[in-house]
C-alpha cells in the first residue's frame, strides 16, 4: 500500500469552538486544506457543526476515540492504538485550535524527514540545570522542548517506539500516578525516545524556531521573530489563544480576521 505523505490532525472534545478557536480553525483549512483534515475526536461527540463549517473546504475524516480531557488525550498520543489508526499516513501534523498556521510549508519539513517537530517552547521554567541524577540516568536537558499542540510526528517511527517500548510507557505511567503527576507527551517523547531509540531523530533548535512556536513566557526583544516583520514568523504558532495574545494579534489580523 502507498501511503499517503500527511494528514492534519486536529483535536477536538466540544461540539462547537469558540469564536477565537473558529479563526484558527478557518485559517487552517485556508491554509492546509489541500491536505486530508483528519479530527481527532471523543467517542460520542456531536460533529455536525464542523461537518458544516468544512463543507467544501477539503476532504475531512473523523477518527473516533476513548479520550475525555487532556490527561487522557496525552495518554493516548503515548500508545500505539493511537499510531495504527493513522498508518496510511507518513506523517501527522497535530495542530490544535490554538495553533494559528501562517503559511504551507508542510511539505518542505516532512522532506526533512525528522521523527519530530515541534514547536519550540519560549518559556524560562524550561531551562533547568542538568543536575548529576540526570547526567547519570542519561536524561539531560534537551537543546529545546518542543510542543506537541503544533507538531509535526513520522507515524512509523511512533509506532514501532510506542509498541516495542510499551511495558517501559506503561510502567513510567504507574509511577508517574503514583507521584500524581501529570504526564505531558511532546516533554516525554523529547526526553525520552532519543533514550529508548537511538535513531530517533529531533530537528535541531535553529532549525525547529522557523517550524514553529509557542511564546508563553519570555523577554520579547530576545525572540527570534517579531510580530511586525512577517517574514521572521515560523510555519505556525501554539497556545497564541491563552499566551501573549496581543503579541500575536496585529499578525493574525493581516489575514483578515477582526480579533
Amino acid at each position: 500500500m502507498i501511503k499517503q505523505l500527511v494528514t492534519v490532525v486536529i483535536p477536538i472534545y466540544m461540539e462547537k469552538p469558540t469564536a477565537l478557536e473558529q479563526v484558527s480553525l478557518a485559517q487552517t483549512l485556508k491554509i492546509l486544506g489541500k491536505y486530508p483534515i483528519t479530527f481527532m475526536t471523543t467517542v460520542d461527540l456531536n460533529v455536525k457543526w464542523y461537518e458544516d463549517f468544512c463543507a467544501g473546504k477539503g476532504k475531512i475524516i473523523f477518527e473516533r476515540f476513548a479520550w475525555k480531557g487532556y490527561e487522557q488525550f496525552s495518554v493516548l498520543q503515548s500508545s500505539p492504538v493511537f499510531y495504527k489508526r493513522f498508518s496510511p499516513f507518513q506523517f501527522i501534523l497535530i495542530c490544535h485550535l490554538d495553533a494559528f498556521v501562517f503559511t504551507d510549508q508542510l511539505e518542505k519539513w516532512c522532506a526533512k524527514g525528522y521523527d519530530y517537530v515541534g514547536s519550540v517552547i519560549y518559556n524560562p521554567v524550561f531551562n533547568f540545570k542538568n543536575t548529576t541524577i540526570r547526567k547519570l540516568t542519561g536524561f539531560t536537558r534537551p537543546e529545546y522542548f518542543g510542543n506537541g499542540g503544533f507538531g509535526l510526528k513520522k507515524v512509523n517511527t511512533y509506532y514501532n517506539i510506542t509498541s516495542k517500548f510499551k511495558i517501559y510507557i506503561d510502567l513510567y505511567h504507574f509511577i508517574r500516578k503514583l507521584r500524581k503527576n501529570p504526564f505531558y507527551d511532546d516533554l516525554f517523547f523529547t526526553q525520552h525516545f532519543p533514550k529508548l531509540s537511538p535513531s530517533f531523530t529531533i530537528a535541531p533548535l535553529e532549525m525547529a524556531r522557523w517550524f514553529g512556536a509557542a511564546y508563553e513566557d519570555f523577554i520579547e526583544s530576545e525572540l527570534p521573530f517579531s510580530n511586525k516583520k512577517s517574514a521572521t514568523l515560523p510555519f505556525g504558532i501554539h497556545g497564541w489563544i491563552q499566551h501573549n495574545r496581543e503579541f500575536w494579534l496585529p499578525c493574525i489580523r493581516e489575514y483578515g480576521y477582526t480579533v
